[in-house]
């Protein structure tokens, strides 16, 4: 018995049963987006690919004054990690000074585009709506 609920401890459930979500007649795995469900469950991650999307071309400073409360190695540290996805290309311009730009590949896109169901559900369920508390 564990912890007073009356349940037999039954040991670690499979790994190819814990990661599955049937539906509609079809089982979907999310084991094979681990790195992407890493790097989306760290902070700024979300915003950054919301911003990235509304243009074409986004420089650095850009990006950091867009999101309102990024540190400089914090929007680097999100820029690598959706670069390891391949959700996001990096240029560098070979100039004086420098010049690199970030956009998102056509991956990258897609993923955005696909977020925006889940944002939309999230956005009329009160129990997710971020209170104006939390706002400020």
């Amino acid at each position: 018995m564990t912890g007073g609920a009356g349940r037999k401890a039954r040991g670690p459930v499979p790994r190819e049963l814990s990661c599955m979500i049937s539906l509609d007649g079809r089982d979907y795995c999310i084991d094979p987006v681990g790195g992407l469900a890493e790097a989306l469950g760290k902070k700024w991650t979300l915003p950054l690919i919301g911003v990235l999307g509304n243009r074409e071309v986004n420089r650095f400073g850009d990006l950091l004054r867009s999101l309102e409360g990024i540190g400089s190695k914090a929007l680097a540290d999100r820029l690598k990690d959706l670069q390891t996805l391949g959700l996001v290309s990096r240029h560098v311009f070979a100039e004086v000074p420098s010049r690199v730009e970030y956009r998102l590949t056509s991956r990258g896109a897609s993923f955005r585009r696909a977020l925006v169901p889940l944002l939309s559900w999230a956005a009329t369920d009160a129990t997710l709506a971020p209170s104006s508390a939390s706002r400020r």
